[in-house]
């Protein structure tokens, strides 16, 4: 019966110690894999061409009914926008916009909101958006849709698109003389950037939650009059009448995105209007590039990663997806003509008044919200996408790494004991072997993971209490502070707390799980996030080792480990972007303008956690920095020969 039970001569025993000898090559050719599945999906034969795969979409390709009048109407409203604007340098023209409104026959109404500024000391601003509801004809108030654009004062830093309101408008004299809406479209004109939309959208969801709060950071208030379940939402932003290219910004909050058919449908409207659109389209100087048709898709892809990674939208339109309401933003660029070549302008907006008349015909005949396409997407080119079910596998491949490598650690965690003990017994059997799995420090290893987890979570709670916001320094510089602070906490703390034996080894597997199982969420939720990371971190967590003496790997990793530290990550990020910005700097401006920027961008990250909603401060503060702590401790953690003759004396 000992050989019965002899777990030595297993065969799943013998499997698992030869796979734990190749164990890091293992997990470096799942890597690979994944890395290599990602870079073929930009190859036509793995992606596919895009479809409308709801066929309610269709009445949008009719023949349009918008004229030249249209147009007109829109230089008239903008050449009155631009008289407005001498009297409003740093304000909406609130009572011009209503006017129009009124004067096109729809029912006008003003939204008031106020933000207290986290880091404002009890300071307030105030805004204002203005909209307007067409009621449906046809039907009752059951369904809607919303057509906005937003403001920007003449003292705004951002591009100017005054052209936007009158598009708007102009649309909205047309859309009143038609008797086919079968849903409510309300035409909106929004201030403050992405801070109005917020505003109104929480008050025409559930602004009578907060109205009354006193702990909100932004108080939306209430709307006097709403329209039906929004079902869509397109959002338009015009620089100049005289439209050169359109670009059709698709990426929403925490990386949401669109259902594809309304990409898709916009794609073929703006087709067959003659309007050069695009994802990411660029002026015709820059798409002149000598890249093959591969470069091309792998850099959009790329491209389109690093923007839903952020998880912060690159439009209004990106607020809406939180309510589950599809939404897009046209982004119309300005004509650049020669001076001696004399456009038209009494016919350059018609294009674009088509295609959104298209478009809006398309979304009025849905009978639900769109669900028949992906939610969850790649776009490779205008007409190509990669679907949920061919990069996930990618990602699966990466993730892959540490799950095996798990395992493995765990199986063969009292394999060397158990072979000891063999030695020692001169080859004898014996039915009962000691394991060390049973003596392991679990509850000491538990309660440095939750040590970890407070360090990290400290980053989101600290900078917002009320005594630190006393202190006279700026926003920038207390967050700043605060992380660089919990980052030496961080840093410190191995050399301050010394595991007991067999910690670091039980530290080790469960890092790895925590760390797959992390990726795993994030992956589903926002995947070039999840990707992004993966690919950046992977190594490193192959790489380390607590009970290896390789010295140039133990170095290695610690490098490694060093270089991904988070706040390291950001500045070299934002070192990178700002020497593609400003080339002219010297090095030493460089890396004071990159410090500045840090500053900017972790205060920026943290405004938008408590008021949009962005979960990508809270993941890198709760999430990625606790993990970091653990790698940094296994990186610096070296098994001593009197933890090993321990841990052998424990045996006999």
């Amino acid at each position: 019966m000992g050989l019965l039970s002899d777990p030595s001569i297993s065969t799943h025993n013998k499997l698992v110690d030869s796979l734990a000898k190749h164990m890091r090559k293992l997990c470096y050719v799942f890597y690979t894999a994944g890395v290599a599945w990602f870079m073929c999906l930009a190859l036509p034969e793995f992606n596919h061409g895009t479809y409308l795969s709801e066929n309610a979409l269709s009445p949008g390709l009719v023949y349009p009914e918008i004229r030249i009048d249209a147009n007109r109407l829109a230089l008239q409203l903008l050449e009155e926008l631009q008289r407005e604007r001498k009297d409003h340098q740093s304000t909406t023209p609130h009572a011009w916009i209503m006017a129009k409104f009124n004067e096109f026959g729809l029912e006008t109404y003003t939204h008031n909101f106020t933000l207290r500024y986290p880091f404002g000391g009890g300071k307030e601003f105030h805004g204002k958006n203005v909209y307007g509801i067409l009621r449906a004809p046809r039907i009752g108030s059951t369904e809607g849709l919303v057509f906005s654009a937003p403001y920007r004062p003449p003292n705004s830093v951002h591009d100017e698109i005054t052209a936007s309101v009158p598009v708007l408008l102009a649309f909205a004299d047309f859309a009143r003389r038609k008797n086919y809406w079968a849903k409510d479209l309300v035409f909106l004109v929004t201030e403050q950037e992405q801070l109005g939309m917020q505003a109104w959208l929480e008050a025409y969801h559930d602004g009578y939650k907060n109205y009354h709060s006193s702990s909100a950071y932004l108080v939306a208030g209430s709307l006097p009059a709403r329209a039906g379940s929004l079902q869509a939402a397109l959002n338009i932003e015009v620089q100049d009448l005289e439209v050169d290219y359109v670009d059709v910004k698709v990426e929403g909050l925490n990386g949401k995105l669109p259902n594809l058919d309304m990409f898709n449908l916009v794609q073929r409207i703006m087709a067959r209007e003659g309007v050069t659109s695009g994802y990411k389209h660029a002026p015709r100087k820059r798409r002149r590039m000598n890249l093959s048709p591969y470069e091309q898709n792998l850099r959009q892809m790329l491209s389109m990663l690093a923007t839903q990674a952020t998880g912060v939208p690159n439009g209004n339109h990106g607020l809406f997806h939180r309510y589950r309401i599809d939404a897009l933003t046209l982004s119309a660029a300005k004509r650049v003509t020669n001076s001696n070549v004399k456009s038209n302008p009494s016919s350059a907006t018609v294009p674009l008044l088509k295609s959104i008349e298209g478009i809006s015909r398309s979304l009025n005949n849905l009978l639900e919200r769109f669900h028949q396409s992906f939610f969850f997407y790649v776009i490779v080119h205008n007409d190509r996408y990669i679907s949920i079910g061919d990069y996930m596998p990618a990602l699966v491949a990466l993730i892959a790494c540490s799950f095996v490598k798990a395992y493995l650690s765990w199986s063969t965690l009292d394999a060397a004991e158990r072979h000891a003990q063999q030695d020692a017994a001169g080859n004898e059997t014996d039915p009962v072997v000691f394991s060390m799995k049973l003596s392991l420090p679990y509850g000491f290893v538990l309660v440095y993971l939750v040590v970890t987890l407070v360090i990290g979570y400290m980053g989101n709670v600290l900078p917002l209490q009320k005594y630190l916001m006393e202190l006279s320094i700026g926003a920038g510089p207390l967050t700043l502070t605060m992380l660089i602070a919990l980052n030496v906490a961080g840093i410190a703390l191995p050399f301050y707390v010394v595991l007991p034996p067999g910690g670091l080894e039980l530290l080790h597997i469960c890092m790895l799980l925590i760390y797959g199982c992390a990726l795993i969420v994030i992956g589903l939720l926002n995947f070039s996030l999840g990707f992004l990371v993966a690919a950046l971190s992977v190594p490193m967590v192959v790489a380390l080792n607590p009970s290896s003496r390789n010295g140039a790997l133990r170095g290695l990793a610690r490098l490694w480990a060093l270089l991904l530290n988070p706040m390291v990550v950001i500045y070299t990020v934002v070192l990178v972007l700002t020497f593609y910005e400003f080339p002219e700097l010297t090095f030493q401006q460089l890396l004071l303008r990159a410090v500045a920027a840090v500053m900017d961008a972790v205060t920026f990250a943290l405004i938008d956690s408590v008021i949009y909603g962005n979960w990508l401060y809270f993941a890198a503060c709760t999430v990625f920095f606790p993990l970091w702590i653990i790698c940094w401790t296994l990186a610096l953690a070296k098994q001593s020969d009197n933890e090993i003759s321990h841990a052998k004396l424990k045996i006999n």
